[in-house]
């Protein structure tokens, strides 16, 4: 543990590195988590050659969680250390919470002081108000409605109320923390979080295009609801072996507290676009990969009921370790009261079902999939250049739980191809997906890895599944091997004309409908042509670029908007299709209801 516990201190804190090299010999494992939880609780004591700089971890959980194991083995100067780490701010006020449930602690004046805003005129700052109602409506949703177990408490060295203290941590870029009150497998704990959440870093993370994070109320609301989760996992289980879970479990919580605020959103890239990493892979004191994992909670709770992470937990506490065989046994539970058993029952199918939903996201986006799926960034994966008569080869390497994506691009390319797949170790569980915008449809691999799909440029793409469902170990290697054959043609064959048919819905009502699906096909392949929505009075309104289309039916969706994203007024419109000499046109009405 010691060499862990360093290992990633430093690894956390790049200023540690060339002084650590020479210091290693005087300072302890259990000193550098003292160091680490130190920065974030009180940086001025930390020394100049052993702070880490910025961080962009925002919950800084699991050094607590580090720092109350390491002070079981640490010496007399890293106990003294550790103690100044975990000891509870001192702040002037608190405050119980209507449900009586919760102490909040709070200052009016100082670096840690809340806004003095009393718009009710309780004498009570409006902030604290709000902290005490979101922490008691975060125990009422997780443990009233959703069925977590009442979370510990004590008369030792936690009082009968769940203590939580308001203090100044956006100077170390962190949400909130909560403490375990003890070592051990389980037991009750409390809770620190920041004054509010008005620090330029909240809502600044420059991490995942487009999703900056939450600042202000919003960011009081899903880190009370993140850490309170905290709170209630500890009852189960505390162990720092489970600190991927915790905050990926957590980090899904923040969404089922308050689904509009999509905080998460700020780490799913992180996750996406690392597929071969291990689910269970990195350490959350060190990057951001548990907490885009969040995304299998969601994945979870979709798939199979929202109960499921709950199970996970029960396990985690029946065997007091987290462990990925934990997670399939709650998966076969809960198989087993459904009905349904054999291999289509466990983790590894639940793994590669996973793996499958994290391809379709952003505009591969389907609906039988994540429900946000839309939101998330799709996996930027060049398509393998292939060529007749040519075996092009795909070969790398996965983590236990990690999953590669081989894609295919048969646009224009007449024909069909075989596939081959060599996995010297492990275990897998490899998928074969030939998607359309209207249609998606799985191929079975045959006994060694093999298939053959014809007529394959009926599709926009295929693309192979590779997931690895070892429960540990990295590298494992693979090999898909791909041979195109023009020869491999479809029976059925291109359309005999191109066409553009009718629109529908049509009338077509944004607000009710969504979109419109405008459907055609074309009787030979085409390497550019275009789509366009005229109004009645000739202005052009939308465009959208064809690309390569190959001869087959194809279906286009419309959002009712125009080319700068404004919805457009009731009235007739016309789409246009236009590709290698065709020129059809059909008209559409658009209303929009009051």
């Amino acid at each position: 543990m010691r060499r862990r516990l360093l290992a990633a201190w430093m690894a956390a804190c790049p200023g540690l590195a060339t002084a650590a090299t020479a210091e290693t010999s005087r300072i302890s494992a259990e000193a550098a988590a003292a160091y680490q939880l130190l920065e974030v609780r009180d940086p001025e004591a930390v020394p100049a050659d052993f702070t880490g700089g910025g961080h962009t971890h925002y919950c800084a959980t699991p050094l607590a969680v580090a720092a109350v194991e390491a002070l079981e083995t640490a010496d007399p100067f890293a106990g003294r250390l550790l103690t100044r780490a975990l000891q509870r701010p001192s702040l002037a006020h608190h405050a119980v919470s209507p449900s009586g449930r919760f102490r909040v602690h709070y200052d009016t004046e100082g670096p840690d002081a809340v806004s003095p805003a009393d718009a009710d005129g309780n004498g009570r700052p409006d902030y604290v108000d709000l902290a005490m109602t979101l922490a008691d409506s975060a125990w009422h949703v997780q443990v009233e409605v959703l069925g977590y177990r009442e979370p510990p408490r004590d008369d030792d060295k936690c009082a009968d109320e769940i203590d939580i203290y308001l203090t100044d941590l956006g100077r170390s870029r962190r949400y909130g923390l909560t403490y375990p009150c003890s070592s051990g497998d389980s037991g009750p704990s409390w809770l620190e979080i920041d004054n509010d959440f008005e620090n330029p870093v909240f809502g600044n993370a420059g991490v995942c295009e487009g999703y900056k994070g939450t600042r202000g109320l919003d960011a009081l609301r899903v880190t009370l609801a993140h850490e309170f989760f905290h709170v209630v996992q500890f009852g189960y289980y505390q162990g720092y072996d489970g600190a991927w879970w915790q905050e990926a479990s957590a980090t899904w919580m923040e969404d089922v507290l308050h689904p509009g605020v999509n905080d998460y959103l700020q780490y799913v890239c992180i996750f996406l676009q690392s597929p071969k990493r291990a689910l269970d892979g990195g350490d959350p004191r060190v990057d951001l990969h548990a907490y885009g994992a969040s995304i299998f909670a969601f994945f979870l709770d979709q798939r199979y009921g929202r109960e499921t992470v709950r199970f996970t937990w029960e396990e985690h506490a029946r065997r007091r370790a987290v462990t990925l065989g934990n997670f399939d046994r709650a998966l076969r539970d809960f198989h087993g009261e459904a009905g349904v058993s054999g291999p289509e029952a466990g983790l590894d199918r639940a793994f590669s079902d996973f793996a499958v939903w994290s391809w379709f996201v952003g505009d591969r986006h389907r609906d039988e999939f994540f429900a946000e799926g839309g939101r998330y960034p799709s996996r930027v994966e060049p398509a393998l250049a292939v060529a007749a008569g040519a075996a092009v080869t795909d070969s790398g390497a996965v983590d236990h739980m990690g999953s590669r994506y081989v894609l295919l691009d048969p646009r224009l390319l007449p024909g069909g191809a075989t596939l081959r797949i060599d996995q010297p170790g492990g275990r897998w569980r490899n998928r074969l997906f030939l998607a359309s915008p209207d249609r998606l449809e799985e191929r079975v691999l045959q006994e060694g890895g093999q298939v053959t799909v014809r007529g394959w440029d009926a599709w926009d793409e295929v693309v192979l599944v590779l997931s690895n469902v070892d429960r540990t170990g990295i590298g494992y290697d693979y090999e898909a091997v791909v041979e195109y054959d023009p020869g491999l043609v479809d029976d059925v064959g291109p359309p005999p004309l191109a066409s553009l048919d009718p629109v529908w819905p049509n009338p077509f009502r944004p607000a009710g409908h969504g979109a419109a699906r405008i459907p055609f096909a074309l009787h030979r392949p085409s390497a550019a042509g275009s789509l366009t929505l005229y109004a009645a009075d000739g202005r052009r309104v939308r465009q959208f670029a064809l690309g390569a289309r190959s001869a087959r039916r194809h279906l286009l969706s419309w959002d009712g908007t125009n080319e700068s994203g404004e919805p457009v007024g009731s009235g007739i419109y016309y789409a246009v299709l236009e590709a290698e000499g065709v020129f059809l046109r059909r008209p559409l009405a658009v209303v929009r209801d009051r």
